[in-house]
């Protein structure tokens, strides 16, 4: 049907046209990447904190690393879905050299993931039994999960800085700044920070769930530099003769 009848037909590519669109389908994967790295990561922490929290807290805390995960999961997913739903407008009018609708676009995204963002961590910090409750009524992880998340969560008001900054480079088709921050927040901060808190603090299963708002503070901190940074040239040079 897709061959024959559909409107755009499908047929499988010459090897000239194959030669041809390895740059395309270069960046296509490069602008991927970061994405893929991201969503990867998190199941590479929760391996992590639970192996260590297997040793430090024992079964209780592993099962409460699981619920902070899903909550985590929910601060997550809706800024994932604003900074998606404006790429394309960023990109196209980044691509018409309309830079003030890209700043426009932009501030706009900001806004709107640190809107959600900061409303969700006072939500956490000042209800946070109401939120565990979401996924888990035992009286006893209630207690321990709700001190865990509020610490764990704790910075976590600024991911819709860090998201929308790094997003926006995607945007603009700048792959590697997105795919070092991608990087950064949990493969070059989080996981050494996990393993090595618990030797620097008495408190060892504090020290697990307090490397998470470290590394996000220091992530958003660094995207942030990095984004005024960047941002300024990348328009500049967008309205010079040839564009980008």
């Amino acid at each position: 049907f897709l061959h024959y009848k559909a409107e755009y037909r499908i047929r499988f590519l010459s090897k000239t046209e194959l030669a041809a669109c390895g740059q395309d389908a270069k960046n296509i994967v490069s602008l991927g990447t970061a994405g893929f790295i991201m969503q990867l990561t998190n199941s590479l922490v929760t391996i992590c904190a639970n192996n260590v929290l297997s040793v430090t807290g024992g079964d209780v805390y592993i099962s409460v690393m699981t619920i902070i995960s899903s909550v985590r999961q929910m601060v997550e997913t809706p800024i994932y879905a604003i900074t998606e739903g404006s790429s394309p407008i960023i990109s196209y009018n980044y691509g018409a050299q309309n830079n003030d609708r890209v700043k426009k676009a932009f501030r706009l995204l900001l806004c709107s993931s640190l809107a959600y963002t900061l409303s969700f961590w006072a939500i956490v910090q000042v209800f946070p039994e109401m939120v565990v409750r979401i996924f888990n009524s035992d009286p006893a992880l209630l207690q321990t999960a709700s001190w865990a998340m509020r610490i764990y969560l704790g910075a976590s008001f600024m991911l819709g800085v860090q998201i929308a900054c790094q997003q926006t480079f995607v945007a603009l088709g700048q792959a590697k700044y997105s795919l070092f921050l991608a990087l950064l927040r949990k493969i070059i901060l989080l996981l050494p920070l996990i393993w090595l808190l618990p030797q620097l603090i008495s408190d060892q299963v504090f020290a697990v769930f307090l490397a998470e708002p470290i590394a996000d503070m220091i992530a958003t901190l660094t995207t942030l530099m990095l984004f005024l940074l960047q941002f300024p040239k990348l328009l500049a040079k967008n309205q010079q003769p040839g564009g980008r």
